[in-house]
């Protein structure tokens, strides 16, 4: 089984990845967030130059719905030294699907299809792909997939939920079950998306793809690769790990933040936005998160952020 980070919009960023990797790691792919201008420079640029994405394995992802467009991507992407790219077609933004991209691509199955068609035959890369299981109804999953088994598809990425169902209810194991009947005499390898929080949440044999689960916890990828971690000495080294690390690690991707925006502000920010995701599922005095959103100074975030920290390596 190889773990997958996923890629979460303004989360997953190369100051993030090559944090994590220093401090944590475990991740087999770490896919960025999606790329979608046709010329790639400035932030885009910097997210997927090798520079920045040293002794990591990076797939990027791109989002569009313009078989030109995303053929022009891979061509750069390529002159970058990359082998590999993701397409999205899982993204449930309702800017993203009101224009017929990301999972609002999946209500088109014909122009999928002919999308698909000029991008495999044109391309030499490795195109992956990341998807929904349809906008409103199970049943539209099989039409979905009677397209996909027709493509050279290296590996399919399945989020078992619908558009609308965006982050909410449980995920539709059986149609994860159902893509795996469609694809066992096929090249195209399955990976599992969705709601994996603690290792007992994985119910299959595939890889795994984990975004919200890693950032709430970052020693998740050793933990599923441990099979001793939930009791004995594998679980007391993880968590000596995170409280040897968790200060280090926060204190890194603050660093990274500070070089790569223009106003300290920003920065913490970014930080702000993170921390949205580590204290999901913990629990922490409210008042340590209202002081931490109240703060716009370096110094204001890293005095709130030292009793959330403090909180945290109590585990």
């Amino acid at each position: 089984m190889r773990i997958y980070l996923a890629p979460m919009e303004g989360i997953t960023t190369y100051v993030y990845r090559n944090s994590f990797s220093r401090y944590f790691g475990g991740i087999d792919k770490y896919f960025t967030p999606f790329l979608t201008a046709s010329h790639l420079k400035g932030r885009e640029l910097r997210e997927v130059h090798p520079d920045n994405n040293q002794g990591i394995n990076v797939v990027p992802q791109i989002l569009t719905n313009d078989s030109e467009l995303f053929l022009t991507i891979s061509k750069q992407l390529a002159d970058l030294g990359y082998k590999e790219v993701n397409l999205n077609l899982g993204c449930p933004s309702g800017t993203v699907v009101s224009k017929g991209r990301g999972s609002g691509f999946l209500a088109y199955p014909e122009k999928l299809d002919r999308f698909l068609d000029e991008i495999y035959s044109k391309s030499d890369m490795k195109i992956s792909i990341k998807t929904r299981i349809g906008m409103e109804s199970l049943n539209e999953w099989e039409d979905i997939l009677q397209v996909y088994i027709k493509y050279p598809i290296s590996e399919l990425i399945i989020h078992p939920r619908l558009r609308e169902e965006f982050y909410n209810g449980t995920p539709h194991i059986d149609a994860f079950h159902m893509a795996d009947d469609y694809f066992k005499n096929s090249a195209t390898t399955l990976c599992y998306n969705g709601d994996i929080t603690k290792p007992e949440d994985i119910k299959t044999d595939k890889d795994i793809m984990i975004g919200r689960g890693i950032i709430a916890d970052p020693t998740l990828a050793a933990m599923i690769r441990n099979e001793n971690a939930s009791e004995g000495s594998g679980s007391n080294e993880l968590n000596s790990i995170y409280r040897s690390n968790l200060k280090p690690y926060l204190n890194d991707i603050l660093e990274g933040y500070l070089k790569e925006m223009s106003y300290e502000k920003q920065a913490v920010m970014k930080m702000k936005e993170l921390w949205t995701f580590m204290s999901q599922g913990k629990t922490i005095d409210k008042k340590f998160m209202k002081d931490l959103y109240k703060t716009k100074t370096v110094s204001e975030y890293k005095a709130a952020a030292t009793p959330l920290i403090q909180t945290l390596t109590k585990r």
